[in-house]
């Protein structure tokens, strides 16, 4: 039954969440970002996630789909939720969590209800999370590695892989490169879309790896009013998979970020193939979509850059913050119940932490000082907090 944890296994997962999550805040939060302050609206968002919010909506969903069967039906190219969105759903909830207790003077302050929530939204998420890594809850447990494809899928990718020259090689980058920086801006910059996955051995020093961009701007299903853009993809979302040979190491971070040396692995990339998801059914792509794919991107963010230049930054905060807190959209269009929810920054985060975040905790919320602290401060007190014994 699900929120069924005793306090120690609360305790447990609080402490590994806590853990990735720290190294891997550490780290994002030292990007100076261009447009958005995302520090703020991330802090913003996280409070509503944590206080009822994200509860709502995962009680429901809990009435439709097993968390595991979320899991396992994310083992797919192109898919969300994915390990970003695995992520997210915990982390995300426990920075609200976190900035909320601060402001409450400690965890010993937890509301009765918080609790259970608290208790809820963990057990969903590590039956979730166990079902999507088959046993181990992050990327960061299974040696900094993505493996989730079935043999099924990995046959097709073998199956349709196929040499590029040089000439294309470059148009494939520069349209990845692309892709890569207008989904950046779409999403306020955070990499909401953005996902790389693997690696897969397939020969004697050669791995099979995975960047994909889902969803992509096609005209449909439109979550954002910002989104609905002249330019529009040629596809819904897609995968594409290279085969890389002689590279000397390669680590996947829990935001589904790949870390590779050499960083310019143009000249390692052997073959390539492409992919997109339509509901249940993957079909592959012909390499003459990318000159399509890269007009879409260079249009979209010509369209993007000229709305954001004219956002305040109040409005550029709470579309982050919308970003964020729709986010969960991933999870319940899994199973036909969005229409159920009126998702995004809602009035409570309006009048109650809007103003502070605009005017207090501009730079970030002061209870984000506990990332930065000390590695051998993390046992004794976890930067989630541990919940305290009643």
């Amino acid at each position: 039954m699900l929120s069924d944890l005793n306090i120690d296994r609360v305790n447990q997962l609080i402490s590994k969440v806590s853990d990735v999550s720290t190294r891997l805040l550490s780290e994002r939060t030292l990007v100076e970002s261009k447009l958005f302050n995302v520090t703020a609206y991330n802090g913003l968002a996280c409070f509503q996630l944590y206080n009822g919010y994200q509860y709502k909506i995962m009680k429901e969903l809990a009435k439709h789909i097993d968390p595991a069967e979320i899991g396992r039906k994310c083992k797919t190219l192109a898919m969300i939720p994915n390990a970003l969105g695995m992520w997210a759903f915990i982390g995300l909830y426990m920075l609200g969590r976190m900035q909320t207790l601060y402001d409450l003077g400690g965890p010993e302050n937890e509301p009765e209800e918080r609790r259970k929530e608290v208790n809820f939204i963990l057990d969903f998420w590590q039956r979730m999370a166990s079902a999507y890594y088959d046993g181990f809850l992050f990327a960061d447990d299974n040696g900094f590695r993505i493996p989730i494809l079935p043999g099924s899928i990995l046959n097709m990718v073998k199956e349709n892989l196929v040499e590029l020259d040089k000439d294309k090689v470059s148009k494939l980058k520069r349209t990845m490169a692309q892709l890569q920086l207008t989904e950046f801006l779409y999403y306020c910059e955070c990499r909401a879309s953005i996902h790389e996955m693997g690696p897969y051995k397939i020969g004697d020093d050669e791995i099979l790896v995975f960047r994909e961009f889902s969803p992509l701007w096609d005209g449909t299903n439109l979550k954002f009013e910002w989104g609905n853009l002249e330019a529009k993809s040629p596809l819904p979302n897609i995968s594409i998979a290279l085969t890389l040979k002689g590279i000397e190491s390669v680590d996947f971070t829990d935001y589904g970020t790949m870390f590779i040396k050499p960083e310019d692995y143009t000249n390692n990339i052997r073959k390539v193939a492409m992919f997109t998801r339509k509901g249940n059914k993957i079909e592959p792509v012909e390499m003459d979509i990318l000159d399509a794919l890269n007009q879409f991107a260079q249009d979209a963010q010509t369209e993007l850059y000229l709305k954001f230049a004219e956002w305040p930054e109040d409005m550029k905060v709470l579309s982050g913050a919308e970003v964020f807190t729709t986010y969960l959209f991933t999870f319940t269009d899994l199973a036909g119940i969005t229409n159920k929810f009126k998702l995004g920054v809602n009035d409570e985060t309006k009048k109650k932490w809007f103003p502070r975040i605009m005017s207090e905790w501009k730079i970030m919320h002061p209870s984000w000082a506990r990332i930065f602290r000390p590695k051998e401060e993390w046992k004794k007190d976890p930067t989630f907090y541990w919940m305290v014994e009643k």
